[in-house]
């Protein structure tokens, strides 16, 4: 969600709470909805903290989902650039066929699974590719200690790279259910609710909108930042970006380069991705 969004979602809500204020200012009682104004203070406390409680207990769980998510992303980076470089210890043929793989695959997850997570959704070229990486390596037959060992350190950087992508998609899907946002929402209201109906006429207007303004942009603020933890991919400020991948790409690049070998190419053959980033 990006900023100017947010800034206009919580003008909204201090619109509407400030509008509802000053109305039953105006027609509510003389001497307030309250004869003993402690007890609506300590009701009133009672309902923020259980909210406070409550948004805090899910905000710590969804802030450990999008930080898994970051986490997940950066150790599919490292594992892609990790078996790129296990692939040297090869043969030339088999070091050149199993590379091609590992930086397409890398490709394919920048420039087509990352839009695609937005919509929790998974790529296919993402899915061909690592299929691939998986059948070339599997006609892959050592010949020597070196090969043999380089095969070994090869299960572990395969593994990793699974593992880490199938982090990195689980979670694209959203982590609070609806039954939960529904209650956070009920019972954000009914702090902002509570707020509005201590309203009482003998206290100075000013006094009570910063009141008020002050629990809407609370409540509403705490909302919000669940909903920006909740979907850690997007286009929104702050979504996690495929930076890791890009940036092993980058690796790879340079790695290509002071080798002297050429960019990979030809990975249009299974993802139409041969021209992303890297």
């Amino acid at each position: 969600m990006n900023l100017s969004v947010v800034i206009v979602l919580l003008l909204a809500a201090n619109a509407l709470a400030i509008g509802l204020l000053l109305l039953l200012r105006r027609r509510g009682p003389e001497d307030g909805w309250f004869r003993e104004p402690q007890h609506a203070a300590g009701a009133f406390t009672v309902t923020g903290t259980i909210f406070a409680l409550l948004v805090g207990f899910v905000f710590l769980l969804a802030f450990n989902s999008y930080s898994d998510a970051r986490k997940s992303a950066q150790d599919e980076a490292r594992a892609a650039t990790s078996l790129f470089h296990i692939a040297q210890r090869f043969p030339a043929a088999d070091r050149d066929r199993l590379q091609t793989d590992v930086v397409c695959y890398s490709r394919s997850v920048v420039s087509s699974e990352w839009p695609a997570m937005a919509d929790d959704r998974t790529s296919p070229a993402v899915d061909r590719w690592e299929a691939r990486l998986s059948r070339d390596f599997d006609a892959f037959d050592p010949t020597g200690q070196v090969e043999g060992d380089a095969m070994q350190s090869w299960f572990g950087g395969a593994d990793l790279i699974r593992e880490s992508r199938q982090g990195r998609l689980s979670e694209a899907s959203r982590f609070v259910p609806t039954t939960v946002w529904a209650l956070l929402l009920i019972a954000g209201a009914a702090v902002v609710a509570f707020a509005l109906i201590v309203a009482d006429p003998r206290e100075r207007r000013g006094g009570q909108v910063a009141m008020v303004a002050a629990v809407t942009t609370a409540v509403a603020s705490s909302l919000l930042i669940v909903n920006f933890l909740d979907r850690p991919y997007g286009t929104h400020a702050g979504a996690i970006k495929p930076t890791a991948m890009r940036a092993a790409l980058g690796g790879i690049h340079r790695d290509l380069i002071a080798h002297d070998r050429a960019e990979v190419a030809g990975c249009d053959v299974l993802s139409g991705s041969g021209s992303a980033d890297g």
